[in-house]
């Protein structure tokens, strides 16, 4: 039986960080959010998520589309990143948390595991070093085995306003 993949992606909220505050049009802040592909639809399951710096709740409806869920600001139903803690081997909950991992890495650590989509990668710190990208990339082989390594990514980053 074929596993569903998921998808990492951005979703935007109507919170805006305070160093963009006096940015004209306004900077809304977008978080990172884990999403699982159903089937062959490519269409993601529904679910719901906090907004990382303003605790809105949002509907995740599509890849890069959520709705504000109005009047919900007190949501505890869904998981929290010491939750998904429990469900991982030692090793790996430790490793996320050293790493300071976002909710949407845990989520994706745990789709992996449960659906034993071993030899996955995913990427669990990333910085950018004399203009390389450099990243600690997870493979999880099996169960309770992973290999982590370090990467230098070679692609030349291009900044704002370069081209």
């Amino acid at each position: 039986m074929k596993k569903n993949a998921g998808i990492k992606h951005l979703v935007e909220c109507h919170c805006i960080l305070p160093q963009f505050k006096k940015k004209d049009p306004p900077v809304y802040h977008k978080f990172t959010v884990y999403s699982k592909i159903l089937g062959k639809s490519e269409k993601i399951e529904e679910k719901f998520i906090k907004c990382n710096n303003c605790d809105t709740l949002h509907k995740i409806v599509d890849v890069c589309r959520s709705e504000i869920v109005i009047g919900k600001d007190d949501y505890s139903a869904g998981l929290t990143i010491e939750d998904m803690s429990y469900q991982l081997d030692s090793k790996i909950s430790n490793l996320l948390s050293v790493n300071n991992c976002d909710y949407a890495t845990w989520e994706h650590v745990i789709d992996i595991i449960d659906d034993e989509r071993w030899n996955e990668s995913i990427v669990i710190k990333r910085e950018i070093v004399n203009d390389k990208l450099h990243v600690k990339v997870l493979k999880i082989l099996a169960e309770n085995k992973i290999r982590i390594n370090s990467k230098v990514i070679e692609d030349e980053i291009v900044g704002e306003g370069t081209l």
